[in-house]
């Protein structure tokens, strides 16, 4: 039999390439042939899933201390994970966390980086992250933000949810209390306004 192995990491646990390499290990141990393709959801993981070679670029984390954070160019397309610069694991997980002020500005530096480097195409993958600043840290750090006009820019997620609601639905992960909740919402709410 031949089992394609195309797994997600489990969060906080493992890898994907681990997961991988475990299924891979057992159907080898039963006798079967295994394909190990990990994958990614648009977090944690995703520049390994894609392949390839990265760069990489001294940028702010969450909590404004220094972090070397990968990044991708090939082509002309840029892909960034938010996760690299912007991650919750960047900051010890969400008991390390402070909700209200981490920023993101790492994946913001990243982006500018990119169209410096002359990116015509941003794809930004926005899971793990530690923030819920609806991305004003990200455009507070481009250098000069309507240079966006002229690429196309992609946000990559498996999330439906809106904008506003986003405090609401993932600001718990990033260990946010109630009111904090509550003042990452309004916040949004402003934001979208302004927005």
């Amino acid at each position: 039999m031949r089992v394609l192995a195309a797994v997600d990491k489990f969060r906080g646990t493992v890898t994907a390439a681990q997961v991988a390499a475990a299924i891979g290990h057992a159907c080898w141990e039963l006798g079967h042939e295994c394909v190990e393709r990990p994958i990614a959801d648009g977090g944690e993981g995703t520049l390994e899933a894609l392949g390839g070679a990265n760069r990489t670029t001294r940028v702010t984390d969450p909590l404004g201390r220094p972090v070397d954070a990968q990044w991708r160019m090939s082509q002309g397309t840029a892909i960034i994970e938010m996760a690299r610069a912007s991650g919750l694991q960047l900051v010890g997980g969400k008991t390390s966390n402070d909700p209200i002020a981490a920023s993101t500005v790492g994946t913001g530096q990243l982006i500018d980086t990119a169209l410096n480097e002359g990116a015509t195409r941003i794809i930004v993958c926005v899971g793990g992250s530690a923030t819920t600043d609806g991305g004003l840290g990200a455009l507070q750090a481009i250098s000069t933000p309507a240079r966006l006009k002229s690429v196309d820019f992609v946000v990559a997620c498996d999330v439906r949810t809106s904008f506003v609601d986003a405090a609401r639905q993932f600001s718990p992960q990033k260990g946010a209390s109630g009111a904090q909740i509550e003042f990452l919402t309004n916040r949004l709410t402003r934001l979208a306004i302004d927005y």
